[in-house]
Parts: structure tokens; C-alpha cells; sequence
């Protein structure tokens, strides 16, 4: 496995801004960044929205920073990486509720 760099992180924080990382099961480090509205308006544009998989993995190959992932490489992962991935990528993309509504 490739080591991540300070230097790494700096450039990818200086190109995407927020940047996050996730350790899955398998310990490979996982650098993503959140999604932007244009971005996702394209995925849901560009694919059937009842093909969940085929938009986790344009979800994932769009934030996906580190490491990089074709289709091929995608394919390969274990078969919970690409949904785990979607699911920390929409939530730093402000996807769900994090916080109760206040009743004003």
C-alpha cells in the first residue's frame, strides 16, 4: 500500500477543501471528499435511478481521491466497500439528519 503524506494531504485539501478519511475492514485508508449539487444532479441524470449500484459507484469514482479506482478496480473490492464508501461520502455531503429539528 502506498503511504499518505503530508504533502498528499495538503495538495488534496488545497484542490477538493474538506477531505475525509475512513479505515475500512480490510485496513485500506480510504481519502474522499464530499460531493458537489452539480455532481450529483449529473449522476442521477446519467443512470437509472433504481440502479443503486451503478450510482454508488459513480458516486464513488467522483470523490473517491485516494486510492485511485477504475471500474475494474471497483469491481474488485470487497463486496461492501462501494456502499460503505457512497454511504460516508453522502454523509459528508450533508446528506441525512445529523441533527433533531427545533421546534421554533
Amino acid at each position: 500500500m502506498e503511504e499518505i503524506t503530508q504533502e498528499m494531504i495538503d495538495g488534496w485539501k488545497k484542490t477538493f477543501g474538506d477531505i475525509y478519511s475512513a479505515v475500512l475492514g480490510d485496513g485500506q485508508k480510504y481519502i474522499y471528499r464530499p460531493m458537489k449539487r452539480i455532481e450529483y444532479k449529473q449522476v442521477i441524470a446519467a443512470g437509472d435511478q433504481n440502479a443503486r449500484t451503478y450510482m454508488e459507484e459513480k458516486i464513488v469514482q467522483t470523490c473517491l481521491i485516494f486510492p485511485v479506482l477504475d471500474a475494474a478496480g471497483l469491481g474488485a473490492e470487497k463486496a461492501g466497500t462501494v456502499s460503505t464508501l457512497t454511504e460516508l461520502i453522502m454523509a459528508a455531503s450533508n446528506f441525512g439528519v445529523n441533527e433533531e429539528p427545533i421546534k421554533l
